[in-house]
C-alpha cells in the first residue's frame, strides 16, 4: 500500500478550488493494488457514502475478473487457451479488448496488451519486487516467441471472440483495466445521483461535473521531486487525466532504475521518458495512451492527434507537449522550461 500511495502523489495533486466552492465529502478504499478516492461536492456524507460503496464494488468486480495472479478468473481462462485457439469474450473483456487493441494499433504498438509473460518474467506484478533483471536469454527467447510483437486478434462469430496468434503473448491488461474501472466508477457514481465529483486512483482521474463555480483543477508532479508541481490542468466535465511514470513499481540494480512499463520491441523497461500525462473523454483510452506515450517518448507526441493533449517528461527530464496539451497547461515549475 505505501507503494500505491507513493504513486498518488508523485503523479498528480488534487489542488482546492476558491473559497466559494461548495463543502466537499470524500471516500477512500485500496481497489486495483492502489488507493482510490473520490471527493464529491455538493452531495451529503450518506450519499457519497453509498454511491462510493457502489461504485468501489464495481471497481473491486473489475480487479477479480482481470487479474492476472488470480486463478479461474476471465483473464486467467483466456490466457490458458492454447496459441490460436478461439474464445468467446465474456464480462468486461467484451468491451475491452477492442478498445485495448484500437489503441494498440493507433499507437503503432507502444501500448501493448499482451506482455503478461514478460510482466511476469520481470516480476513486476507483485511485491516484493525483484532485486534484479532477468536473464536476458529469458527476455530474448520471449521477444522470438512473439511476446512483444501485434498478437491479438478478435473475430465475429456468434458473439465476440478472441486469440492469441502467438505463443509468447498472453494478456495483460494493467495498462488500460484501472482507467475502464474509473469510467464505470464514475457511470455508478452518476447513476446514484453524484453528478460533481473527482475519482482518483493512483494517477489515473476522471472529473465528473465541477468543484461549485470552478472546474477540478489538478497539478501535475515532478517525477523526481514529490514537493514539486510542474504545472496545473483544470479538468472539463467528464475529462480523464492519467499519468505513468518510471517511479511506479521500479526496483534499482548496479544504479541502473528498472520499472514496469515495458517496451514492447525490446521487452524491457522503456528508456525513452521519466513521465507522460494524457487527458482525454474517458479514462480507458487516456490510461493506454499514457502507457503508448510514456513507451514512445516526445515520438509518440505525434500519434495523439491534434485534439488530444499530452506531456512528456523526457529521459532528461526536459518538458514537451503537443498544440493541445499547452493550451491548457498553466505551468509552474520555476527553472524548468516549459514546453
Amino acid at each position: 500500500m505505501r507503494r500505491a500511495l507513493a504513486a498518488l502523489v508523485l503523479a498528480v495533486a488534487v489542488l482546492g478550488a476558491c473559497d466559494r466552492a461548495p463543502e466537499t465529502h470524500r471516500e477512500q478504499a485500496f481497489v486495483l493494488g492502489t488507493l482510490v478516492e473520490i471527493t464529491a461536492a455538493g452531495a451529503g456524507e450518506e450519499e457519497l457514502s453509498e454511491a462510493a460503496g457502489a461504485a468501489f464494488r464495481e471497481m473491486r468486480a473489475i480487479h477479480n475478473a482481470l487479474t492476472p495472479t488470480e486463478e479461474g478468473n476471465l483473464l486467467a481462462d483466456f490466457n490458458s487457451a492454447a496459441p490460436g485457439e478461439w474464445v468467446a469474450l465474456e464480462g468486461p473483456l467484451t468491451g475491452l479488448l477492442p478498445r485495448a487493441l484500437a489503441v494498440q494499433r493507433a499507437s503503432d504498438n507502444t501500448f501493448s496488451p499482451h506482455l503478461g509473460r514478460l510482466v511476469g518474467l520481470w516480476g513486476f506484478r507483485e511485491p516484493p519486487l525483484p532485486e534484479e533483471p532477468p536473464a536476458e536469454s529469458a527476455v530474448e527467447g520471449l521477444l522470438e516467441e512473439g511476446a512483444g510483437a501485434e498478437a491479438l486478434e478478435l473475430r465475429r462469430d456468434n458473439g465476440l471472440e478472441a486469440r492469441m496468434a502467438r505463443p509468447g503473448a498472453a494478456l495483460d491488461l494493467g495498462g488500460i483495466a484501472k482507467g475502464y474501472a474509473v469510467d464505470r466508477a464514475a457511470t455508478v457514481l452518476k447513476e446514484h445521483g453524484v453528478d460533481n465529483a473527482l475519482i482518483n486512483a493512483g494517477g489515473d482521474l476522471r472529473a465528473l461535473g465541477a468543484r461549485g463555480d470552478r472546474p477540478w483543477r489538478i497539478g501535475i508532479r515532478d517525477p523526481r521531486d514529490r514537493e514539486r508541481v510542474l504545472a496545473v490542468v483544470a479538468l472539463r466535465d467528464g475529462e480523464a487525466i492519467v499519468t505513468s511514470g518510471d517511479y511506479e513499481r521500479s526496483f534499482t540494480h548496479d544504479g541502473r532504475r528498472y520499472h514496469h512499463l515495458l517496451d514492447p520491441d525490446t521487452g524491457r523497461p522503456a528508456r525513452r521518458a521519466r513521465q507522460a500525462t494524457v487527458l482525454g473523454p474517458r479514462a480507458t483510452e487516456t490510461d493506454a495512451w499514457s502507457t503508448a506515450l510514456f513507451v514512445a517518448g516526445t515520438r509518440g507526441l505525434e500519434r495523439l492527434g491534434p485534439r488530444q493533449p499530452g506531456l512528456v517528461i523526457d529521459a532528461e527530464g526536459r518538458a514537451h507537449a503537443n498544440a493541445a496539451m499547452k493550451e491548457r497547461l498553466d505551468w509552474r515549475a520555476e527553472g524548468m522550461p516549459a514546453p
